[in-house]
């Protein structure tokens, strides 16, 4: 899976509010996230110069590490074999990590095969594997002043905002924006503003719903 950002964004100079731990930023750099998780990094990222450049020390600093380790003397034919083997698992790992080229982010808007939902909310794939457990990626679309219906994460929750406003426990999270929600936090969270509100959101579980509207809500809105 792509290690950036599924949509072209503006690679500007914004400073977002909120953004992801530093721990986070050192796995992107390292290479230790997964796609989904990665895909969410790179999208905060396209906003944040601040991130970028703390991305960037943090590769520039794995590099000097590599350069400074003692080279290793390696067995006779061990290029070849290991040339052999990467030949022979070729066919099964490209089609997956094969780069996907950005789309700009109204040309996604406008694609079929929404999730629709009362209220004008509505939901789309992006990317993840039900099966590894490493995320979901969704992106949400929703009108300005619709309220979620409370609910609680089995595992945590990242959003990345792409335009709009989002309102959760009294925080505004604008473009660029990254929140994380933990393991089991409650939450209810709004649109605000005067337009409708686009978001990048991973998770790893569905909602559990913790009213009866929500529980009855629960099989059409299902991550």
């Amino acid at each position: 899976m792509s290690r950036g950002t599924p949509f072209s964004l503006p690679r500007g100079a914004l400073v977002p509010a909120c953004h992801p731990g530093e721990e986070l930023l050192l796995d992107y750099a390292s290479g230790a996230s997964s796609g989904p998780e990665a895909m969410m990094i790179a999208t905060h990222l396209a906003f944040c110069a601040v991130c970028r450049a703390t991305v960037k020390v943090a590769v520039q600093a794995g590099g000097a590490l590599l350069d400074a380790i003692k080279p290793a003397h390696l067995q006779p034919g061990m290029l070849d074999r290991t040339l052999a083997a990467i030949d022979t698992t070729r066919s099964a790992v490209l089609p997956a990590d094969a780069p996907v080229p950005p789309v700009a982010l109204d040309d996604y808007l406008a694609l079929p095969d929404w999730k629709k939902l009362p209220g004008g909310f509505r939901m789309r794939r992006v990317s993840g594997d039900d099966r590894t457990g490493d995320g979901r990626v969704w992106l949400f679309d929703a009108p300005p002043g619709m309220k979620l219906l409370p609910h609680r994460h089995g595992s945590d929750e990242w959003i990345v905002i792409l335009r709009g406003i989002f309102v959760d426990h009294g925080t505004p999270y604008r473009p660029g924006d990254f929140a994380c929600m933990a393991d089991g936090e409650v939450h209810r969270p709004t649109i605000g503003g005067d337009e409708r509100c686009v978001s990048l959101v991973m998770v790893r579980e569905s909602p559990r719903f913790t009213t009866l509207l929500g529980k009855l809500s629960a099989p059409f809105v299902r991550l």
